[in-house]
């Protein structure tokens, strides 16, 4: 104990007096009865040690009773002590580990009184309940009022849900900011989310007190919450390349504004009112100029504000063909020309970034379990580490990701700093048992000793595997899709008797479609039909045609159910489209976007959420049916009781609760006749500023999804440049790997109950002789999407 540094058995001691780390408590405990050293005086330290400063450095001491009961400890003491210290520095290299997947800077050197509490914000289980906290919040407003009455909850009620979301919020917070107490203050990021809780628990408590909701605008800033979440790291990096992305999308922006003025007062002098001319009815003032020209801009009344001028003189078209010609097809081209260039060059910055923190954080973890005597990682520190980073991985699971690392070593007890730098990429791999390699030949899942059943399943794989049974399946869709469209072109109501694809067309496609399954299940294995994503997506539809046809059997009601088999048939064609290598590339394409897809998806329904909030503490108590009486557009919101009468139905367009705020806010973000729903509002509230929150809703989804478009184009060249610099077989050697076991390896891992049970689920084993000298061989699978794939397709084009 003597030989470990001050600073370690300072962080040693701190992690030990915490009661909730059992095992490391257990074991202090039996360092202290080794001793013989009560533990509750031992644990009256505690506070003493935890305190003690940073800047003691290695001058730091221990306190005196202590100091001599470790100086006279026996080898034994000091073995637990060094395994303690192990314990501790896996859990630290499997947090710089967890930063490095999940794309964050690693942290810096811990204090030492705080260990235990950085240990606990690493809980998984603490992100979880923080991020059901913040969902919950966002929730919330579907129940407060306004809403829709059968979703309303008392006052109380959702005031006391409110209160323990932002109790749990503040709790996570609060543990942050005690890991950096002394640097907290410039948390510009934790302060403000800190002020935001204590805003909302005093509005909570005066909402509970009174009994009664009141304007509440502070509930749009909910959104804060989930982007704050440790799960939303992605969600995080889109929108700091949004904030990066700003500067040339407001310069773009601020000229078309300028050219907007510029028209507008030269359409006020051109076709405004005179004397003796009423002018166009578009252009009777500067701020009706300004208004209609930029709801122009968007193409949402064109030509009706064109047309009044227009006959009165055909040349006055040249002003709003020029306006258009200058702002929507060129300056919004090359805003989106300028978007691109931007977040190419940020896209590239941020993997740049991502791949030096991941090299970090690997040295950092590295660096915390290599041995002093060796300077490389042992087995055994390893598998500690696998055990805290992936605790679900089998011992299997650690020692092929193990002998992946090892492979090019001289050393096989060891890895280097070199080869643990790719640990990611290791980790990565989903790893099955090689079938098609194993030492005796079978070429099919199947490792039993009849050889009649070897034989059929061989064949039956062989049969699955062919082009000609792939391209049957092709011709089987493609009948099924034709005649679907010819029989839907025959009849004239849904309704209507099926006479081309009726029950028993359906039931014979079912039939054939099932036999297509058990056969690739029968030839490729369980594990092997369900690695494919379409044979997950086959299994999908052909279970759920059969429950259809099943119904449409044993009910009256069979019209519902046909319709779902005819659905469900038509999504079978999607299969088609990897006939086609443009088609393949596209879903490709698609595969690498989701995760930055997935991030705008959640952006822009947390956009619509913090302005549908807005909109309904504004615009709620407004009802907008029969409005706008003696205006252009009174006939889109006329209503009359009786249904045979024209009907507007643009009523429904309002913020009377949070659903119909998002349908209203998607409407707005089509822009078509988005300007009628605008001036509805205007006219009931009586207001022009009320065109604020439009126009600003407007130009806040017009940078998202520039964005969007961007990272769209980026994606899909980045793809084409990939597939230049890497054939396939170069690209599969990337994202597939064999490593082979011994019988003695695998006879060699431990056999408690939980590794039984997890090799169990993963892996069908066959028996092993442990001097056999038998091999089987496992494959290891990588995602080919998402960041994985991004950051292979980034470090080809370094190359």
């Amino acid at each position: 104990m003597e030989t470990l540094p001050c600073k370690v058995r300072s962080r040693l001691f701190s992690e030990l007096s915490c009661r909730s780390q059992v095992m490391e408590y257990q074991s202090f405990r039996g360092l202290a009865e080794t001793e013989g050293v009560e533990v509750s005086h031992l644990l009256e330290t505690k506070q003493e040690l935890c305190d003690l400063s940073d800047e003691a450095g290695d001058s730091l001491s221990f306190p005196h009773h202590l100091e001599a009961t470790v100086s006279q400890s026996p080898p034994k003491c000091s073995e637990r002590v060094t395994d303690l210290q192990k314990v501790l520095n896996n859990k630290e290299a499997s947090i710089y580990l967890e930063e490095g997947a999940d794309f964050e800077p690693p942290h810096q050197p811990w204090d030492r009184s705080v260990l235990t509490m950085l240990l606990l914000l690493h809980r998984k289980w603490l992100y979880s309940l923080d991020l059901l906290a913040a969902i919950s919040l966002l929730l919330l407003g579907l129940c407060e009022s306004p809403c829709l009455p059968s979703l309303q909850l008392q006052v109380l009620v959702h005031t006391g849900l409110e209160l323990g979301c932002l109790i749990v919020s503040l709790l996570v917070l609060l543990l942050k900011i005690r890991t950096r107490w002394r640097t907290w203050w410039s948390q510009r990021r934790d302060l403000s989310k800190l002020g935001l809780i204590l805003v909302l628990l005093a509005e909570a408590v005066v909402v509970m007190v009174r009994k009664k909701p009141h304007w509440r605008l502070t509930r749009a800033l909910r959104p804060v919450f989930l982007v704050e979440n440790h799960f939303m790291s992605g969600l995080r990096r889109f929108l700091r390349q949004l904030v990066e992305s700003l500067p040339p999308i407001l310069d773009i922006m601020g000229l078309m504004l300028f050219m907007i003025t510029i028209y507008s007062v030269l359409g006020f002098y051109l076709l405004g009112p005179t004397k003796t001319i009423p002018g166009s009815p578009y252009f009777q003032s500067l701020t009706d100029s300004m208004v209609n020209l930029f709801v122009l801009l968007t193409t949402a009344n064109f030509p009706d504000i064109m047309m009044p001028s227009y006959a009165d003189n055909m040349w006055y078209s040249a002003f709003f063909m020029s306006y258009l010609g200058i702002n929507l097809y060129f300056l919004m081209n090359l805003m989106l020309t300028v978007v691109y260039k931007t977040f190419a060059d940020i896209e590239e910055k941020k993997f740049k970034s991502l791949l030096a923190g991941k090299a970090e954080a690997a040295t950092r973890a590295f660096n915390l379990l290599k041995s002093r005597e060796t300077g490389e990682v042992e087995f055994s520190s390893f598998k500690g580490l696998m055990r805290e980073y992936q605790p679900i991985r089998s011992d299997i699971d650690i020692l092929l990701i193990w002998k992946f690392l090892n492979r090019s070593s001289t050393n096989p007890a060891g890895l280097s700093s070199a080869m643990f730098s790719n640990v990611y990429q290791a980790t990565a791999f989903q790893w099955c048992l090689d079938h098609a390699d194993v030492n005796n030949g079978v070429t099919s899942w199947y490792t039993g000793t009849s050889k009649v059943l070897a034989r059929t399943v061989k064949s039956v794989s062989q049969l699955v595997n062919s082009q000609w049974f792939e391209f049957g399946v092709y011709g089987l869709v493609g009948i099924n899709a034709t005649l679907l469209v010819v029989q839907a072109a025959l009849i004239e109501t849904t309704d209507q008797d099926h006479l081309l694809y009726n029950t028993t067309v359906g039931m014979v496609f079912m039939l054939l479609y099932s036999v297509e399954v058990l056969l690739k299940v029968s030839g490729l294995g369980l594990r092997g039909y369900l690695v494919c994503p379409w044979n997950v997506f086959d299994l999908i539809v052909t279970t759920t045609s059969i429950i259809s046809m099943g119904l449409v059997f044993t009910s009256y009601s069979s019209e519902d159910h046909m319709s779902t088999i005819v659905i469900l048939r038509l999504v079978r064609v999607l299969r088609l489209f990897r006939m086609k290598k443009r088609f393949r590339d596209v879903f490709g394409t698609a595969l690498i976007l989701l995760p930055h897809l997935v991030s705008t998806v959640i952006v822009l329904q947390l956009l619509y959420y913090f302005f549908a909030i807005i909109g309904m503490e504004l615009f709620s108590s407004y009802d907008l049916t029969n409005c706008c009486k003696g205006s252009p557009i009174e006939s889109f919101y006329f209503h009359h009781p009786d249904p045979d009468d024209l009907h507007g139905f643009y009523f429904l367009n309002n913020f009377h609760s949070l659903p119909q705020a998002g349908v209203t806010l998607f409407e707005l973000t089509v822009v078509n006749n988005w300007s009628i729903i605008m001036e509805a509002h205007v006219t009931v509230t009586g207001s022009g500023w009320t065109r604020l929150y439009f126009i600003t809703f407007y130009l806040f989804t017009l940078v998202v999804l520039t964005i969007v478009v961007a990272a769209v184009l980026e994606a899909f060249l980045f793809r084409i440049q990939y597939k230049k610099a890497l054939k396939k077989e170069d690209e599969s050697v990337q994202f597939k790997v064999t490593i082979s076991l011994t019988g003695g390896e695998l006879s060699s891992l431990s056999s408690n109950l939980a590794s039984r049970v997890l090799c169990l689920l993963q892996y069908s084993l066959p028996s092993l002789e442990k001097d056999s000298g038998q091999v089987l061989s496992f494959r290891g699978n990588k995602r080919q999407g998402g960041p994985e794939k991004n950051c292979s397709i980034f470090c080809t084009k370094l190359e």
